[in-house]
């Protein structure tokens, strides 16, 4: 009796920790099946938000190209910095959350497109040749400078011609990762990185400076939407007698309002003194825009830059990028 007795407790013993166990076992799947379901409903929650803002942003672009068609069709035919449009983002609040707009001009940089122009003619070397001042301004050597003016020219041109300095395909797909020349025009300065002889520092260097607008001719620069910032580009653009000291202190002189025409800005100190020769690349109004949109929705945050196009009084998206700049 007394050992059937002990082996009646050990089987209720071996019983319970069974039970327990299988209680155990049991939490456990079910924490882990709470964890999966909260997880799943979390990233559902995002996921409709990530596309409600999308589709705000659009709206947000919709209201900008408005915006920018009334600032384009002004009568004074001016844009400058002390525009209100230019010098305070623009709120829009809506339910659930809200977005912020700043408004910049778009031409202010050096057009890398423009290297496209075959070798050898007179405004391909001129092109090239402010490319080179430009990156001498920075720091980059001129033997650099001018290899790279080439190197991107044979990037972005239709044909399989080797510039003296520069790289067709034979160079990319030698190496360990190949790959060929894009044979048209950059969407973006970011493919510069993939051009023979751009180094980080060489990128980091150039890259606010530059941009990619889908035209072989150099940017048009508004004068009156140039910071201190800008002095670079623009005594490239001025030619070999400006320094960007003299570029800065240029910029700095721009009366309240803006220079009313092109005129009087080659009037203005030390210019009337120097043959500048290329007034057509300024102006006192801009034909390219940038606005970089914030977007704020519920749980999601999106950033969307759009390159707009105000050329006879309208507004037309020519390209956009969601997330933020490289």
């Amino acid at each position: 009796m007394i050992r059937r007795s002990q082996y009646r407790r050990k089987q209720k013993g071996a019983a319970l920790l069974i039970v327990l166990l299988l209680a155990a076992t049991l939490s456990f799947v079910a924490l882990s099946a709470m964890e999966l379901t909260t997880r799943a409903a979390a990233r559902t929650v995002n996921v409709n938000a990530r596309g409600e803002t999308l589709w705000r942003a659009f709206a947000v672009e919709t209201l900008t190209l408005a915006a920018v068609e009334e600032i384009a069709s002004d009568e004074r035919g001016i844009m400058s910095l002390d525009d209100p449009w230019a010098t305070e983002p623009v709120e829009l609040p809506f339910e659930e959350g809200g977005a912020r707009v700043f408004l910049a001009d778009g031409g202010a940089c050096f057009n890398v497109n423009s290297l496209r122009a075959p070798y050898g003619e007179g405004g391909a070397d001129e092109t090239a040749a402010e490319f080179v001042r430009l990156a001498g301004h920075l720091g980059i050597s001129e033997f650099d400078a001018a290899a790279l003016a080439q190197t991107i020219g044979d990037w972005i041109d239709e044909d399989a011609n080797r510039r003296p300095q520069g790289s067709e395909d034979e160079y990319y797909t030698a190496l360990p990762s190949p790959y060929r020349t894009g044979n048209q025009f950059m969407a973006s300065v970011s493919e510069l990185r993939a051009v023979k002889g751009v180094t980080r520092e060489i990128y980091g260097t150039l890259r606010p400076y530059l941009c990619a607008l889908n035209s072989e001719t150099p940017s048009v620069i508004n004068v009156n939407m140039l910071s201190e910032r800008h002095a670079p580009v623009l005594a490239a653009a001025l030619g070999e007698a400006v320094t960007p000291q003299m570029a800065a202190d240029l910029i700095s002189a721009r009366p309240p309002g803006g220079w009313v025409s092109i005129d009087v800005f080659l009037e203005t100190p030390p210019l009337g003194d120097l043959d500048i020769e290329n007034g057509q690349r300024f102006a006192v109004t801009s034909r390219f825009l940038i606005a970089r949109a914030e977007i704020v929705y519920d749980t999601a945050l999106l950033e969307m830059t759009s390159v707009i196009d105000t050329q006879g009084g309208g507004a037309k998206v020519l390209s956009r990028r969601l997330g933020a700049e490289e």
